[in-house]
């Protein structure tokens, strides 16, 4: 699936966070209880376009090689429920091929390094960061983060995806 697929997935969030801040911004001072909350759905919303984003790869790989193979891939995987962390990409990945496991492999550590080396963050840990927080909400309405801490997180995280996609599809 081309980059700009999954860039229209993840320009949702961008839109959202921006309504946000039109409507509630960071300085409203009455608004903190509103704003923790929205942090809470905001996560929920980013964690549910990386489960969109993992089943359109998953999908688009398999129609591109048989169409047979695209229903079998939608009807096991049309229901991921949550299923997208780290370890289940790279079981994905060796499910579906081994050479894809191995290009998966290689992608995610060369953008782990690059941007371990230039920023000092940790892309694995910030997607499981996104999903920690996208538990704990759901489940307990754990309010863990702020819009600005979610966004920034996001933005390195959405590299997995970029990985994991380039790994199935290329570039």
């Amino acid at each position: 699936m081309p980059r700009a697929d999954l860039d229209r997935h993840f320009n949702r969030i961008e839109q959202l966070v921006s309504e946000i801040r039109q409507h509630v911004p960071v300085d409203r001072i009455d608004a903190g209880q509103l704003r923790a909350d929205l942090a809470g759905l905001l996560v929920v919303s980013i964690a549910a376009s990386y489960e969109t984003c993992v089943k359109e790869t998953l999908f688009n790989y398999a129609n591109k090689h048989h169409a047979a193979f695209g229903n079998f891939t939608f009807n096991n995987f049309k229901k991921l429920n949550s299923r997208i962390s780290i370890p289940d990409l790279y079981k994905y990945t060796e499910t579906f091929d081994s050479d894809v496991n191995i290009r998966f492999k290689s992608l995610i550590s060369k953008r782990r390094k690059n941007i371990d080396k230039k920023i000092g963050k940790n892309i694995e840990s910030n997607y499981t960061q996104i999903l920690n927080w996208r538990h704990a909400f759901a489940h307990a309405w754990a309010r863990n983060t702020t819009i600005e801490e979610a966004i920034v997180t996001h933005r390195l995280a959405k590299r997995v995806l970029y990985s994991f996609d380039e790994a199935f599809n290329g570039r």
